[in-house]
């Protein structure tokens, strides 16, 4: 499931994600776990925590990310 589709507060782990160097920096990999926190309205962008940083993500970024959910 993309990760723009994913609920608030909800915690999961990425499957897969485009080839796109600034993500690589702003640790996002395949196996990272990431928590939802926050999602902007009209498409704009998906607001993740990944260890103690908070991201601000594009909805076509995050809508190229797969992500599974976590219990």
């Amino acid at each position: 499931m993309p990760l723009y589709d994913r609920e608030q507060k909800s915690l999961c782990q990425i499957e897969s994600l485009p080839q796109v160097s600034l993500l690589k920096s702003l640790g996002l990999r395949q196996g990272a776990v990431v928590s939802v926190l926050s999602k902007q309205p009209l498409g704009g962008p998906i607001v993740i925590k990944i260890g103690n940083r908070h991201i601000a993500i594009a909805k076509d970024l995050a809508d190229q990310i797969e992500v599974r959910e976590m219990n």
